[in-house]
């Protein structure tokens, strides 16, 4: 079980009480929302960065670089997500 701190600033004084199960489980649930967001805040800048590399004249290699933005656009579907890495764009 899972504690939290409740601090009392009129008083000065903290008290510790104990998470119930419930209490414990949406604590949990709402970090991995939080974890979700925070990937796909850096996937969504990822693909951001890079879309100028499907513009027809730059000079990158477009199936590497589209083969790498599709990654990104995967990581949801990914059975691990939110626990994954972001793929390294291509050199």
């Amino acid at each position: 079980m899972a504690d939290r701190i409740i601090f009392d600033a009129a008083t000065g004084t903290s008290t510790v009480e104990t998470l119930t199960a419930d209490e414990e489980a949406a604590q949990v649930a709402d970090q991995a929302v939080s974890d979700a967001e925070s990937v796909r805040l850096r996937r969504d800048a990822a693909l951001a960065g890079s879309d100028w590399t499907q513009v027809g004249d730059a000079p990158v290699d477009a199936a590497a670089w589209a083969t790498y933005r599709q990654e990104l656009r995967d990581l949801p579907a990914d059975p691990a997500f939110p626990n994954v890495d972001l793929p390294a764009p291509p050199a």
